[in-house]
């Protein structure tokens, strides 16, 4: 039986459109009963997902300009993934949440001092705990426990972090992070890293730090899946010397000209490029495609499906996954609630993506990838 889903004393109001009127999703009655048959025989992962802004609870000084979700409605998110027959999601610390300040040199108010960042790692960690505690999700651990997780009406979480800020003082401290059930290290963010160079921001390393180079090699021999997000090319292709796992990259899109609705290649600097993807690719790795809004993604789901139409051509459908990266305020018009993603699997659908192709793209891909890290 699933497990009472309320952190606070009552469930939250309905959910309020927050960012754009929702979307209405037109589709046909055909590819929602495919989608369905999908969702019932394969595993649904969201490859990199907030849930919602958590990161900042218990913060003195909130710094991020998305402000904390609330327990309440971090609840209702976590419910509303189960009703869409979501089986996991990745749920990430964010290492640099108490300096962010995007804009600012180094997209940061100042450097973390002494043992600041292991200390906010460890507050997240806590309430990662406290979410798995409390709400209907489990760790996943290995390929058959998702099942058993998912048969007793609870969400599968594969633990990771986006950013290594934690790791700067002392590269050692990555085994605690794998001792603690940590399965996926992002190594970049927005606040510059002493391991290697941000794809928004000047380069400073030329690619990986000597430093980076030690951790992200450390990481991949443990066994923990190496996420691209955030990195420049050259992070990449330099990362690509070091393993020969496959890589993620769990949130981005191509960048590229579209006839229809404008030319992304110079207005999305959170997007890649063709070649940068197929490094991705090329390692047997996945690529996120993530559907927030604009100016860093997309607003309506025509654009969306477009964009994932040019990341499919561009590197194949067997290296594409689904992932939300939502906090609140950047939720597109379409995907306001999570209940409304198998709507949009059925878009898909009656755009032409095949029954085999979508159980790849929402989640058989993300499991596969995360499996050969591992291997």
């Amino acid at each position: 039986m699933r497990r009472s889903v309320a952190l606070g004393a009552t469930l939250s109001l309905p959910h309020k459109v927050l960012a754009l009127e929702a979307e209405k999703i037109n589709v046909s009655k055909e590819a929602l009963e495919r989608v369905a048959a999908v969702f019932a025989e394969h595993p649904i992962v969201d490859f990199h997902t907030h849930i919602g802004i958590w990161q900042n609870m218990g913060l003195d000084k909130p710094n991020s300009p998305i402000p904390p979700v609330s327990e309440d409605k971090l609840a209702s998110n976590i419910t509303e993934y189960l009703d869409a027959g979501v089986n996991c999601i990745y749920l990430d610390t964010i290492s640099d949440i108490a300096r962010t300040r995007i804009g600012q040199p180094g997209n940061k108010d100042r450097d973390f001092e002494g043992d600041e960042a292991w200390d906010d790692y460890q507050r997240q960690y806590e309430l990662m705990l406290k979410f798995l505690k409390q709400l209907p999700m489990s760790p996943v651990t290995e390929a058959d426990s998702l099942v058993q997780i998912n048969a007793r009406g609870e969400l599968g979480v594969i633990l990771s972090t986006e950013g290594g800020h934690m790791l700067e003082l002392d590269p050692t401290r990555l085994q605690v992070l794998r001792t603690q059930g940590l399965q996926r290290l992002q190594p970049i963010h927005y606040v510059a890293s002493t391991l290697g160079d941000s794809q928004t921001d000047p380069p400073r390393y030329g690619g990986l730090s000597a430093l980076g180079r030690q951790v992200l090699e450390q990481a991949s021999d443990m066994g923990m899946l190496l996420d691209m997000a955030h990195a420049s090319q050259a992070v990449v292709e330099q990362t690509i010397e070091l393993t020969d796992r496959p890589l993620a990259l769990s949130h981005t899109m191509v960048k590229y000209n579209s006839p229809r609705f404008g030319d992304y290649r110079n207005t999305r600097s959170r997007w890649i490029s063709p070649e940068h993807a197929r490094l991705i690719a090329d390692t047997g790795g996945v690529v996120g495609t993530f559907p927030i809004q604009a100016p860093y993604g997309v607003s309506y789901l025509d654009e969306f499906v477009e964009a994932l139409q040019v990341m499919i051509d561009t590197v194949g459908i067997d290296h594409v996954a689904w992932s939300t990266d939502l906090g609140e305020p950047v939720r597109p018009a379409f995907l306001q609630d999570y209940r409304q993603f198998p709507k949009v699997c059925a878009k898909l659908i009656d755009n032409g993506m095949s029954d085999g192709d979508l159980a790849k793209f929402a989640g058989g891909n993300a499991l596969r990838v995360q499996r050969e890290a591992r291997a």
